[in-house]
């Protein structure tokens, strides 16, 4: 027959107690409820659109030449900014 040793009971060191955790209960009143409509996609901007909003930039300053990096940069600060 095969002999069983007998487990030592546990002193105080080496029990550990059980603790549950409860996460609280949180009730949010409306203003601070999360809205159920989603936000507005912001669309990407592509090249074509600053170059054409820089484009309007130039006629609007009479299509005179030589602002066609600061008007590509304006329009490229505009149309991020939205």
């Amino acid at each position: 027959m095969a002999r069983f040793e007998r487990k030592p009971e546990p002193t105080s060191l080496d029990a550990t107690p059980k603790v549950e955790l409860r996460r609280p209960a949180i009730t949010l009143s409306s203003s601070a409820r999360p809205s159920t409509q989603a936000a507005p996609q912001r669309r990407n901007v592509t090249e074509d659109d600053v170059r054409l909003r820089a484009y309007e930039l130039y006629l609007q300053r009479g299509a005179t030449p030589g602002n066609d990096v600061s008007d590509w940069l304006q329009a490229e600060r505009e149309l991020r900014a939205n």
